[in-house]
């Protein structure tokens, strides 16, 4: 008699477990996006990497004017400085530019009616390419 109840127990738990696991995930599409593509067509990345060079460029010219008055060793130390700072603008940038293609990948997600959206390497096949439409938001 305990034996028939552990199986009914154990036959309902799996009908309500394929119950709840059908319902999943079935409504949402994958969205994905040719990251590449994207830093090579899209002219928001350029304008990103123009502005880390005009600062890259801006600090370089500090340098070089600051080198004839200033001791090897604090040069050196101003060098440091500069280059910390490089990097500080750098990753700034790079955050800044990451903020921005979410948002606008938000937008383009609640557009296409799409759950979710990621990098087209993680996708093996199907799914719902995005890249033309993230590139146009970037302009």
């Amino acid at each position: 008699m305990k034996r028939i109840g552990k199986r009914l127990a154990a036959v309902l738990c799996m009908i309500a477990a394929v119950a709840v696991l059908s319902g999943c995930g079935s409504e949402d599409k994958v969205g994905y996006v040719d990251m590449s593509r994207v830093q090579k067509e899209a002219p928001a990345v350029q304008q990103y990497q123009q502005k880390i060079e005009e600062k890259s460029k801006s600090l370089d010219a500090e340098l070089q004017q600051a080198q004839q008055s200033m001791s090897a060793e604090d040069f050196q130390k101003k060098q440091q400085q500069a280059l910390q700072e490089k990097q500080i603008y750098a990753a700034s940038m790079q955050r800044q530019f990451m903020t921005d293609i979410q948002s606008k990948l938000g937008d383009i997600a609640k557009d296409k009616n799409v759950g979710i959206i990621v990098y087209k390497e993680v996708v093996p096949n199907g799914g719902v390419d995005v890249t033309d439409d993230l590139i146009a938001k970037l302009q």
